[in-house]
């Protein structure tokens, strides 16, 4: 995964730049003031970092920042995992800062909030310079990367996993009811409740056959009247029953002698049939109106029951009859909550019990650790033109949480006889950026970044630790893409790539341009940085030795 192509047009003094980006190790140079941490600016904006009005290049409706990334796996989160996936492998993320100061970001064209954009950002990128862009200034990022050195990855989980266990315990409890008189009113509220409804009994449905009960016997009469005249209309003499008997057998003596009436025969055989089946059912239902005035009564005040428990527990019979069963259940859970609580609190204790083992083992872990980090970040010090022992990890004890109960916090002191400090309390930038480097190469295999980015990192280093300040940044480069603003020559010609700065004026508005270097380029850049503007064949030869001396370094290594 590396940041591929960075185009930034707009950006202050920078009018329009594309700069194509490689693996492993790339410098900026150029001289001061040219514009070299604008480009640090704007993969910052790539990444989320907060946009100002005052960025825009005079004169421009807006500055905007493109920035192409291979990523074919990143672990995120709703909702940028579907855009980042979006692209099929490719992370296109475009930044847009309006000269009265709104900000437009999107990733693979589609528009993102800022903080969705920083997300995102988190886990493309990390930038070493201004103290605000630095996530390593953060403690749990540093807990994180203490974790990832140890690999403390299945104790962390053991923890999490305990912690859900307790807390899952906790609300359970939570949820009992502890005052002794509410608890008495809620079980006799739901006690009434359940023996409404279950003395009432209802059955699904039953309120519709009432009501369809009801309306037959406002017309009983006339239904039992239409009724057995049906009946008799079928069934008497001369009826319709003796009709179709005559027809049938007629039929059926013409199909003797032709057999083209038998299918009509057959026909007037099963209406016969159904005409004695229809007065039959007719008859049994004349024979089941009700016209007792009693028996209305009582279906009449049935569904008067009915409906006030509709009125009081559901819309329905059926949610009335489901409300019944649930303040039943309630109703023996509550009863039975002195027995539920005691073995709640039982079961709390022996999670939180098992909590603070895990958690106690991780944090001894975590100890040892801490003495191993420090010390290989301590001997990373004196080439990077840092005190030796400066650098130290403080925990403290916080409570308890899904991580355990530390709370670690990175520590330096620069200066002798003076107390270590936070490192986000340091004031340095150049000291920030080289401890941040020290801290990196003793982490690249834990920290899973991509692209890690390092401005100022060589203010206040001389020759003698510059090209200890190379080598480790060549170093990282096996593990991170690396690109790295600098004024050294010893570390500029140990990079992969060099890209040179510069300004220029056309029609009276300065602009800067970045180029990127081929070897013979590169050789003059070394030497103006080695003798300046004028370098003269010392500076060349110089130049050439470095070079020559990174060749074998990278052969080395």
């Amino acid at each position: 995964m590396a940041l591929r192509e960075l185009t930034v047009e707009n950006l202050a003094v920078v009018e329009s730049v594309r700069l194509p980006l490689g693996d492993g190790f790339t410098v900026l140079t150029g001289e001061t003031g040219a514009g070299k941490s604008l480009v640090v600016d704007a993969v910052a904006l790539a990444l989320g970092a907060r946009a100002s009005s005052d960025q825009v290049r005079a004169d421009t409706p807006a500055a905007r920042v493109e920035a192409i990334f291979d990523a074919p796996e990143l672990a995120l989160d709703d909702p940028m995992r579907d855009v980042v996936a979006a692209g099929d492998g490719s992370v296109i993320i475009s930044r847009e800062v309006s000269a009265d100061g709104r900000s437009i970001a999107r990733v693979n064209d589609r528009t993102v909030t800022v903080g969705g954009l920083a997300a995102l950002g988190t886990a493309l990128g990390e930038i070493h310079g201004q103290h605000d862009q630095q996530r390593l200034l953060e403690p749990a990022r540093q807990l994180a990367l203490l974790d990832g050195f140890g690999d403390h990855g299945d104790l962390v989980e053991r923890v999490a996993d305990r912690f859900r266990a307790w807390r899952a315990s906790v609300a359970a409890a939570a949820e009992l009811i502890t005052d002794a008189h509410e608890l008495a009113r809620r079980i006799e509220l739901l006690r009434h409740q359940a023996d409404e409804i279950a003395s009432a009994a209802p059955r699904p449905g039953e309120d519709a056959e009432l009501e369809a009960q009801l309306r037959a016997a406002e017309h009983a009469e006339t239904i039992a009247r239409s009724a057995a005249e049906a009946v008799a209309g079928l069934r008497d003499e001369g009826g319709a029953g003796e009709q179709l008997g005559l027809v049938e057998r007629s039929l059926s003596t013409a199909a003797q002698h032709d057999e083209r009436f038998d299918e009509l025969a057959t026909r007037a055989a099963g209406l016969v049939a159904e005409t004695e089946e229809l007065a039959r059912d007719a008859g049994r239902l004349a024979e089941a109106v009700d016209l007792d005035p009693a028996t209305r009564v009582a279906a009449e005040e049935r569904l008067t029951l009915l409906y006030d428990l509709r009125r009081k527990y559901g819309e329905t019979l059926d949610a009335v009859i489901a409300f019944g069963e649930s303040a039943a259940r309630e109703l023996e859970e509550l009863e039975n909550q002195g027995e539920a609580r005691e073995r709640l609190r039982a079961e709390e204790g022996a999670r939180r019990h098992e909590l603070e083992e895990a958690a106690a083992e991780v944090t001894t872990a975590r100890l040892a650790a801490a003495q191993r980090l420090a010390a290989r970040v301590n001997d990373e010090l004196p080439p990077l033109g840092l005190r030796a022992g400066a650098f130290g990890i403080d925990r403290q004890e916080s409570e308890i949480g899904p991580s355990g109960v530390d709370r670690i916090i990175f520590t330096f002191a620069p200066n002798a006889g003076e107390p270590p400090r936070p490192l986000a309390r340091i004031a340095s930038g150049g000291e920030s950026s080289r401890l941040a480097l020290a801290l990196e190469v003793v982490l690249a295999a834990a920290d899973a970044t991509p692209l890690l980015v390092f401005d100022e990192v060589d203010a206040g280093v001389g020759g003698r630790n510059a090209a200890a300040l190379g080598e480790r940044l060549r170093a990282l480069s096996r593990f991170h893409q690396v690109l790295c603003v600098t004024h050294l020559p010893q570390v500029a010609a140990l990079a992969d790539t060099h890209i040179v700065v510069g300004k220029r004026v056309l029609d009276g508005r300065t602009t800067t341009q970045a180029t990127v270097l081929d070897p013979a380029a590169r050789a003059t850049e070394l030497a103006a940085m080695l003798g300046g503007p004028a370098a003269g064949d010392a500076a060349h030869a110089a130049a050439d030795a470095l070079l020559r001396a990174a060749g074998g370094a990278a052969d080395d290594a």
